[in-house]
């Protein structure tokens, strides 16, 4: 007797309509301009916040020599979009890609429907001096998301069922699996507490 197949809806994810070059400069403007007020008197700062903005993501790194000053800005993300740039993956790395660990999967990755009374998007910003490499700016937005969202994330090569196939044998018929190794972004929650915005913890430092 053949057995049912079993189907999943998958939960459709929230897009951000496109936007035409003139609006989308227009959006930016304003992104980065309602950013601007949650900045610090420091020359060297971060901030994470929830985003007021809405419409597409937006991120900007920028630098400025004579004040020696390399400024990151995320404009309205989600959590797993800020992840993706400080972890240098392109931002239509696929969300099948993505395993979370003592969480529920869609506070980072929001899709249609999901109720949540949380904030979904974030604005970020870094201040750095000018001279700072990639690489250790990146490291700092890692470890200020990790500190906030107490999570633990990392990437991994994992082998994952790309498929199968058929082999007949003089012992009959039997299948191999495809296996295919592919990087896999890894979000694991920590022991939670309350925690306060980064902001403010940078402030309590100072």
């Amino acid at each position: 007797m053949k057995k049912p197949i079993m189907i999943t809806q998958l939960p459709k994810r929230i897009l951000k309509p496109p936007l035409s070059a003139s609006a989308q400069i227009e959006h930016q403007y304003r992104l980065l301009h309602a950013m601007a007020k949650n900045r610090v008197k420091q020359r060297y700062y971060s901030f994470l916040s929830p985003s007021k903005g809405n419409g597409v993501s937006y991120s900007a790194v920028v630098c400025d020599g004579q004040n020696d000053v390399l400024r990151v800005s995320l404009a309205y993300m989600a959590i797993y979009e800020c992840y993706l740039f400080a972890l240098g993956l392109p931002s239509n790395f696929s969300t099948e890609q993505i395993i979370v660990h003592g969480a529920d999967k869609s506070q980072f990755i929001p899709y249609q429907g999901y109720a949540n009374n949380g904030p979904l998007y974030y604005d970020y910003e870094l201040a750095v001096p000018a001279n700072t490499e990639r690489e250790e700016y990146r490291q700092r937005i890692l470890n200020d998301l990790n500190e906030h969202f107490q999570l633990d994330v990392r990437i991994e090569q994992l082998s994952i069922v790309k498929g199968s196939q058929r082999i007949i044998t003089k012992d009959g018929e039997s299948v191999e699996l495809i296996w295919q190794e592919q990087p896999m972004m890894i979000m694991k929650s920590k022991a939670r507490k309350i925690t306060e915005p980064v902001a403010q913890r940078l402030a309590a430092r100072s």
